[in-house]
């Protein structure tokens, strides 16, 4: 039996499916009861994998151009800390983001999202 993901691997395996737009190996990354919060405020912006069903496919769809660059994670026991940097979401505009992913068992358990902009995937 192989060991799970690593947090930092498991960051790298959602994004590397939301690169490919592979929404099924995007939904693998993550728990069936995953939390996707604002930072700092915590308000919930998708609870359970349902719910980033539709919010990411739906994403995904409407932007075909959709690329997400990784600018630095930090890994420290079981968080990924990344900076990202996404095209592809308003032509010719680059949006940052710092995502903290917490890992447990090789899934994604919970996210926090700080960015630039609140209304962006």
């Amino acid at each position: 039996m192989d060991a799970p993901l690593s947090p930092a691997q498991a960051a790298q395996r959602q994004l590397d499916a939301y690169n490919a737009r592979d929404l099924e190996a995007f939904l693998a990354a993550y728990a069936p009861d995953c939390t996707v919060r604002a930072f700092p405020s915590g308000s919930v912006m998708m609870e359970g994998d349902e719910a980033l069903r539709v919010r990411y496919g739906a994403l995904f769809e409407a932007h075909p151009d959709l690329d997400c660059r990784l600018l630095t994670r930090v890994e420290h026991e079981v968080f990924a800390i990344d900076h990202e940097e996404v095209a592809g979401l308003r032509e010719g505009e680059l949006v940052h983001a710092v995502a903290m992913y917490e890992v447990r068992e090789g899934l994604i358990r919970n996210v926090w999202f700080l960015r630039d902009d609140p209304s962006a995937g």
